[in-house]
């Protein structure tokens, strides 16, 4: 799938490549004369998988990406100077209920009980942030708002999030460009569900980074 510009800017060609079942890889190939693409660029280049029966694993919460899944996509950092980076991002492992709340309790002896109705789920993921230029310096801000990963219901209802110390490692805090953080994540769900989902919203809280919302399987 080509799509080519034209005058007055420079031409460029968008090629999308699916060399794996579930895996959508997007390749820009540029002359040496245009710009960067931008980031709108980039999401429509994804947007135009849909009607050739393409979906990839993660970007549709009818097919979230199963426990170690590797999820690629882009996100944009910056504000004055914004520059899109390659981001991947993979859900390695859960715990949930009894087992969650004993890993819990050993970073938090104190802790209590999940509320009513509800039981501990715990996620550990690993989040990789690629630049595309040796002079991208960008850095993104692991779980810097409360709404950036969001545990969900199967029919996408949210959770609350909770206020629980996470075990170590947590998966907060900066990721510099070229980095990889893995850590753990803390979340609350229904007993009865028995497909829970994660939602990544790069974008969330005003957050610096922009771009798609990806979709996790928590069990």
């Amino acid at each position: 799938m080509d799509i080519s510009n034209s005058s007055p800017y420079p031409e460029f060609t968008i090629t999308i490549h699916v060399p794996l079942p579930g895996i959508a890889r997007m390749e820009m190939n540029m002359n040496a004369t245009s710009r960067r693409p931008s980031f709108p660029i980039l999401l429509l280049a994804s947007l135009l998988l849909l009607p050739c029966g393409v979906i990839a694993q993660g970007i549709s919460p009818s097919s979230p990406a199963a426990l170690g899944e590797s999820v690629v996509s882009v996100v944009e950092i910056g504000v004055v100077a914004a520059s899109n980076y390659d981001v991947t991002i993979t859900v390695l492992e859960t715990l949930r209920g009894a087992a969650a709340l004993d890993k819990l309790k050993a970073a938090n002896p104190a802790l209590a009980p999940a509320k009513e109705g509800y039981e501990y789920l715990l996620a550990r993921v690993r989040f990789e942030l690629r630049p595309r230029a040796v002079s991208d310096k960008g850095v993104f801000d692991l779980a810097g708002s409360p709404f950036q990963w969001v545990a969900n219901a199967a029919d996408l209802r949210a959770y609350e999030s909770i206020a629980v110390t996470p075990p170590e490692p947590a998966l907060q805090g900066p990721v510099k460009a070229g980095e990889t953080k893995e850590g753990w994540a803390a979340f609350a769900v229904e007993k009865q569900e028995t497909n829970p989902v994660l939602t990544f919203d790069p974008a969330a809280g005003g957050a610096t980074g922009r771009g798609n919302i990806l979709f996790f399987k928590l069990y």
